[in-house]
């Protein structure tokens, strides 16, 4: 809750006039309290977990032929039901875990110095501070991530991740609850060391979960702006782990890709595109006939 009554005592303390945000901020939060604010985040992940990844499922469903060569994984076709019961389990463990988790952890944001008054920060700021909690979830995703395919983490917590080999958007949240909770720290830890508003708060918990269930789409398409994003990793990136699955020592990582490159944990992926490329130079290759019988991976890691 922000400590003024009005606008006018508001501006007094800024020593300025509102920009329009934060008069747009100010009259939606300024009687609202704070862990009401933080709570929003229950609601944006509802919408993000039940309507980001239902354009690409519809794609999945349907296949038109103008998409169908952008499908990673084509041999794979997933029924309604199976989609259903991917989002009703989503939800189950979105309601029992995820939700309670939310309701509890308002101490700890604001003992960390998430804040909702004014002013509201610049979008350098926002950007600046984003761009370090993608890079700090990133380097303790890759580790935790790396840990869960050993032999206990794999067939105790991560196998349940794993059911799809061909992921697809609506499964990027699909895991045990421990692996919901374990993965849920990298998040924090960002906005706990270098503290930021709530409203970039809120973006940042969105943006994740949006990358989340684009690398997890199934689909490459090459009009996607993520492939602007420097050492970013992609759905097909993505896409191989899942396909290799429980042997998988490759691509560990969540959004980049400087953290597999570093530790050798792309010589699997590396090879399988090498393979690719082979194949595709030789005369006889028939991209999609090879696609259709699942060869385009080369399940070597």
């Amino acid at each position: 809750m922000l400590p003024y009554a009005t606008a006018a005592e508001a501006e007094a303390a800024l020593g300025r006039a509102m920009t329009p945000a934060e008069a747009l901020w100010f009259g939606y939060s300024a009687a609202m309290p704070d862990y009401f604010l933080f709570w929003h985040n229950i609601l944006f992940l509802l919408v993000v977990f039940t309507l980001a990844p239902l354009p690409v499922a519809l794609l999945e469903l349907r296949t038109p032929a103008a998409v169908a060569p952008y499908k990673l994984q084509p041999q794979v076709r997933l029924s309604p039901s199976e989609f259903f019961r991917c989002y009703k389990d989503v939800m189950r463990i979105f309601f029992v875990v995820i939700g309670p988790l939310q309701l509890v952890s308002y101490p700890t944001v604001k003992m960390v110095g998430i804040h909702t008054g004014l002013p509201l920060p610049s979008l350098g700021e926002m950007a600046a501070q984003l761009l370090v909690y993608f890079l700090i979830e990133d380097y303790l995703n890759y580790w935790i991530h790396r840990l869960l395919h050993g032999e206990w983490g794999y067939e105790k917590i991560h196998r349940v991740h794993h059911e799809f080999t061909a992921p697809i958007g609506f499964a990027a949240p699909y895991a045990h609850w421990a692996e919901v909770l374990i993965l849920g720290i990298p998040s924090f830890v960002g906005p706990a060391i270098a503290p930021c508003h709530m409203i970039t708060f809120w973006l940042w918990i969105v943006l994740r979960q949006m990358e989340a269930i684009e690398t997890h789409s199934g689909f490459d398409f090459p009009f996607n702006l993520t492939k602007y994003i420097p050492f970013y990793g992609g759905a097909e990136y993505h896409d191989y782990h899942h396909y290799v699955g429980g042997l998988s020592q490759s691509n560990f990582a969540s959004v980049f890709t400087y953290c597999d490159y570093l530790y050798g944990t792309d010589r699997g992926y590396r090879f399988h595109k090498a393979f690719q490329t082979k194949m595709k130079d030789m005369p006889q290759y028939d991209g999609k006939k090879a696609d259709a019988n699942g060869l385009s991976y080369a399940k070597l890691d």
